[in-house]
């Protein structure tokens, strides 16, 4: 479909996608190379969240949030940083908090801007078919999977998420459960790190590589289900 065979409403969400990817890619080349650097060094953001008192939760908050929307910085790193200055349970807290946050933003943009404009070059029966997948159980426990894998950029997901017709309540709450074991591992990490608890460290690195397994064997024991259904 050509752009003037849009309608006004469209063209106007277009253009307010630009500008908005515009924005963000201008946030993320101003504020990426700082993150980027300090994130790999923990103390240097436990300094600096000190440097604003009460309101450091809410700074690193923001820090995780950011981090979520420009998607090129590896998560992992902040929730490092999150036990490494707040410890397990409050670490664990801000940076679900932030993650949550930002996925939520990231979608929505999403979705208000890009869902519509998707919808004018794909036929209504494709996408009714796509979310029939994507709402029903099958698709919940695929999702689930998906999202529990390390190293695929799930924020970036998030984008992809919101053109499509997922249900926004089913897709946070996946979302959502599928992303506590990650987070308290990796803000466990930064903990340990702190306290200089090396065997705590070791046995939380250990459980990482028992869930990767475990997510692992789940994921191809669902793949092979899905194809002797067919």
């Amino acid at each position: 479909m050509r752009l003037a065979s849009m309608d006004k409403r469209t063209i106007v969400k277009l253009v307010f996608l630009i500008f908005i990817i515009t924005i963000i890619l201008i946030t993320g080349i101003k504020t990426a190379p700082w993150l980027f650097e300090h994130a790999k060094n923990p103390q240097y953001i436990r300094d600096y969240l000190a440097g604003y008192g009460n309101y450091g939760f809410l700074v690193y908050i923001l820090i995780q949030v950011i981090q979520v929307i420009i998607v090129i910085i590896p998560g992992d790193l902040v929730m490092i940083c999150a036990g490494f200055v707040y410890g397990i349970p409050l670490g664990f807290v801000l940076s679900y908090i932030g993650l949550m946050l930002g996925s939520m933003i990231v979608f929505y943009i999403s979705r208000f801007f890009g869902y519509e404009i998707v919808s004018k070059f794909i036929a209504k029966e494709k996408i009714e078919k796509l979310s029939g997948i994507l709402n029903s159980t099958k698709g919940t426990v695929g999702l689930f999977i998906v999202c529990c894998i390390p190293f695929i950029p799930k924020d970036l997901m998030m984008y992809v998420a919101g053109i499509t017709p997922v249900k926004a309540s089913r897709l946070f709450l996946v979302y959502g459960l599928s992303r506590i074991p990650a987070t308290m591992i990796w803000v466990s990490v930064g903990a340990n790190a702190f306290e200089k608890d090396w065997l705590d460290l070791g046995i939380t690195i250990a459980i990482m590589l028992v869930l990767l397994v475990i997510i692992f064997f789940l994921g191809k024991n669902y793949h092979k289900r899905e194809i002797s259904k067919k």
